[in-house]
């Protein structure tokens, strides 16, 4: 049983989510939907206790999976993950650091399904998934609920959870709804989760001059748009490091300045003072100066990551998943601002319906 009565979650002094009702009944799957910066993934920290709240919650014996995948993985090798969540030996073995992002988030899921937790609260746990692997593990957490346990998801992808039991609506409050009514309120507020025309549009960044890559072998000329599309696994945030220079791969190729925002929007940040940050930027997302990266949320900090970026002017910007983590109505607003930036752009994406409006070359990777 997962339950909350006038839950009020504060990222440090500030309440970003007030009075939220909501319960999970053994057996039930409930999702939690709303925009970019709603209080998704704080309420998700308060429950699991890294966020301060008041008001009464109850959720015995549980289990957490969050959105920065290596918060959720503390050892080596797969098996001594496996081991630790069920008391038991594996026969299994691979190296962590082997894994990619993806590959890292699917195991995290796994540890959940081995664990004996009566309740399960997950954190976007498809935001680096390709579809088919997306898929996967939506019907592995449906499965979760139909074992009894209480399930509760925080997730833009919304249309791998069309059957789940419950909906409710975050937008800075908790507001139960079914799903009808949340598709029309996502649409209204042009947060998806489909695709619509932009409702919302970004400070436009300065304008950089693009310079020619080279990509498995093919040259691509200055200021093209690429994406790097393939499933889980197969290489694409190697090859950005590639054309960023960490490494060397064969038939890749980039340029100086090249800026970079991986997958984990935090690292972008390191110790870095948000009041470095262009003010305009700051003021469009509605961001304080005096406030941490690290509370930002996933989608806040992947988007201001990227324009910052931007307005350093690299001749080559790489971005590693863009719209991880963010509603559709900003990962329209990005895609936007990404077409018209004046350098090359290539960015790595399990998002297909992005990569098609928004990427002049669609590069298969694997």
């Amino acid at each position: 049983m997962i339950r909350a009565k006038c839950l009020t979650v504060y990222a440090g002094d500030s309440p970003v989510v007030r009075c939220a009702d909501f319960e999970v009944k053994p057996g039930e799957l409930a999702v939690l939907f709303g925009p970019t910066g709603g209080g998704k993934s704080s309420i998700v920290k308060a429950m699991a206790g890294i966020y301060r709240w008041t008001g009464s919650l109850e959720m015995p014996r549980s289990y957490f999976i969050f959105q920065d995948v290596e918060a959720n993985l503390l050892f080596a090798y797969t098996d001594e993950e496996l081991a630790t969540v069920s008391c038991r030996s594996y026969a299994e073995r691979r190296p962590i650091a082997e894994l990619s992002m993806g590959q890292r988030q699917l195991l995290a899921v796994r540890l959940a399904l081995e664990s004996d937790a009566e309740a399960v609260a997950f954190d976007e746990p498809l935001a680096f998934l390709d579809p088919a692997s997306a898929l996967e593990v939506a019907r592995a957490i449906a499965r979760l609920a139909e074992l009894g346990k209480a399930v509760l998801v925080s997730e833009h992808r919304l249309e791998f959870f069309l059957e789940a039991d419950k909906f409710y609506l975050v937008d800075r409050a908790v507001m139960p709804a079914d799903l009808e009514e949340v598709l029309l309120e996502g649409a209204r507020g042009g947060y998806g989760p489909y695709f619509t025309r932009a409702q919302r549009r970004l400070i436009a960044p300065p304008q950089a001059e693009g310079c020619p890559v080279r990509i498995l072998g093919r040259d691509y000329p200055p200021g093209s748009k690429i994406a790097l599309m393939g499933p889980v696994g197969s290489g694409k945030t190697y090859t950005l490091m590639a054309l960023a220079g960490v490494y060397k791969k064969n038939g890749v190729g980039g340029c100086k300045p090249v800026g970079f925002v991986p997958q984990n929007p935090y690292l972008y940040y390191g110790d870095v003072d948000l009041s470095r940050a262009p003010r305009a930027l700051l003021e469009e997302l509605g961001i304080s100066p005096a406030s941490s990266p690290l509370r930002l949320s996933y989608g806040q900090a992947r988007l201001l990551a990227v324009l910052w970026e931007m307005w350093r002017r690299p001749r080559l910007l790489l971005v590693d998943e863009p719209t991880a983590g963010v509603d559709r109505g900003y990962s329209e607003a990005l895609g936007e601002a990404i077409a018209s930036y004046g350098g090359t752009v290539v960015f790595a994406t399990h998002d297909p319906v992005f990569a098609e409006r928004y990427a002049q070359y669609k590069v298969r990777v694997g």
